[in-house]
């Protein structure tokens, strides 16, 4: 008998056809990626942000680039829509948790109040809120879900979903405090 909701099985991050060699490698690979949000998720966001968008953006400079001025305006293309894309990466993170912040508080004033225009005041409000605090939150944020992905791989390898939930509880407040005081100390560098 489970003491945790079934809303955080693992089901979701381990499907029923992943098992064995592969099921294991999966995991361990899903464990490291909990383990790296968990202590260095600011990092690896923005970092993955700043990829992953700035591919996005070398591939249509590269385009346009190539169709104007062909080999030469593709290479130019491609470097300037990477380095542009990436930025507008790392300005999508902030937007992102704005956005959710905004959105969770829409949804929970329209439960408590039943008032639409409330509502939609207060998530706007605490949009921009999210926006502006983001650089603080990224911590707990990436914190609390490497702890989620630890727990799913702790359960899929046998331990118990109450030992698992302890471990993962405590290891991403470890390191929320672990960000928070790294970032703490590259503002004091900064200031000198």
């Amino acid at each position: 008998m489970s003491l945790l909701p079934t809303v955080l099985a693992p089901a979701t991050l381990f499907p029923h056809f992943i098992s064995g060699l592969g099921g294991s490698v999966f995991a361990l690979v899903l464990g490291v990626v909990a383990l790296g949000l968990i202590f260095a998720g600011r990092s690896i966001i923005k970092g993955l942000a700043f990829l992953v968008v700035g591919l996005a953006g070398a591939g249509f400079g590269i385009a346009l680039g190539g169709s104007i001025l062909g080999i030469v305006g593709a290479a130019v293309g491609g470097v300037a829509g990477f380095l542009l894309g990436g930025l507008i990466g790392l300005l999508l993170v902030d937007v992102g948790m704005g956005l959710a912040m905004g959105y969770y508080a829409y949804l929970a004033t329209r439960y408590l109040t039943h008032s639409l225009p409330l509502a939609v005041v207060v998530g706007i409000v605490l949009f921009f809120v999210g926006v502006a605090i983001s650089s603080k939150l990224l911590e707990l944020v990436t914190a609390l879900i490497g702890g989620l992905v630890l727990y799913s791989v702790l359960v899929f390898f046998g331990l118990a979903p109450l030992d698992s939930a302890i471990v993962s509880i405590l290891l991403a407040a470890v390191g929320f405090f672990v960000q928070r005081n790294r970032r703490r100390q590259g503002e004091r560098w900064r200031q000198m």
